[in-house]
């Protein structure tokens, strides 16, 4: 069954649809999960957890999906909202001293009962106010949950590139890319001789993106290594919308193309 004929089907017939789906893209969606996940009972955990998403609701996400839509894209960003799910439960159960250290004894509180207890936020003032004698109001708690996660933002989103990075060959720049090419394909579009990339500009290129930002690192793998559109970026990783992704990858491949011809001049 083609991909077309699937599509097809899951407006006709959404279970066997479904079933159809997980026989033919299940070693897909493992290697998917693979690339984030190497723990074998996590993987076969957020396996259940998308098998799951896929049947919510009479097969609602199946019934939805767009007819001139790609599976493989739109599998990448179930499968990357699953282990973000995953990797935001496990990150409940601490915080990183660089983050605490910053907070005051209020906001403490306030990450122990809203991030690791689950406390529904409506109820975190009169809990403080209760056990701890102290004053706190719900817009406190507001703003101490957008700082705390503003400042956690940038270390899950390393976790999750750590998870990418882990049990897989390095970023491959130098393979050709059918969704708009590789970065590589990028920075020598002005070139006068875009054939004459050595093996040494990709060594070049792979240093200057381990230079990267944790964030910046993640939004090149999404966009040049999973192929990932715009506006599926900006969901996994929370942006605006998906002209701010465009924006920031045209800075972040200048400032590559910088690096590498700067590091080639030397």
């Amino acid at each position: 069954m083609t991909d077309a004929a699937l599509i097809k089907k899951f407006k006709v017939d959404p279970a066997a649809g479904y079933s159809a789906l997980l026989d033919r893209y299940t070693p897909i969606i493992l290697r998917m999960i693979r690339r984030f996940l190497s723990d074998p009972d996590e993987v076969m955990e957020t396996y259940t957890s998308i098998c799951e998403r896929l049947r919510q609701k009479n097969f609602q996400a199946l019934r939805r999906f767009r007819i001139n839509s790609d599976l493989t894209p739109w599998l990448s960003v179930v499968v990357a909202n699953a282990c973000r799910d995953l990797f935001r439960r496990n990150r409940m159960i601490s915080i990183p001293k660089s983050v605490i250290s910053r907070l005051n004894e209020r906001e403490k509180l306030i990450f122990k009962y809203y991030f690791q207890d689950h406390v529904p936020q409506s109820e975190i003032p009169e809990t403080i106010e209760g056990r701890h004698g102290m004053p706190c109001s719900s817009i406190d708690v507001a703003r101490a949950i957008e700082r705390i996660d503003r400042m956690l933002s940038v270390n899950k989103r390393w976790h999750l590139l750590a998870a990418l990075g882990a049990n897989r060959p390095t970023l491959s720049l130098d393979d050709s890319s059918d969704s708009g090419g590789t970065i590589l394909d990028q920075l020598l579009a002005e070139s006068d001789d875009p054939d004459s990339s050595t093996p040494a500009q990709v060594t070049l290129l792979n240093r200057a993106v381990k230079n990267l930002d944790p964030e910046d690192q993640l939004l090149v793998l999404l966009r040049f290594e999973h192929e990932m559109r715009a506006h599926d970026i900006a969901k996994v990783m929370h942006f605006e919308n998906h002209r701010y992704v465009y924006t920031r990858l045209r800075t972040v491949v200048n400032r590559l193309r910088r690096e590498v011809i700067r590091a080639e001049s030397v």
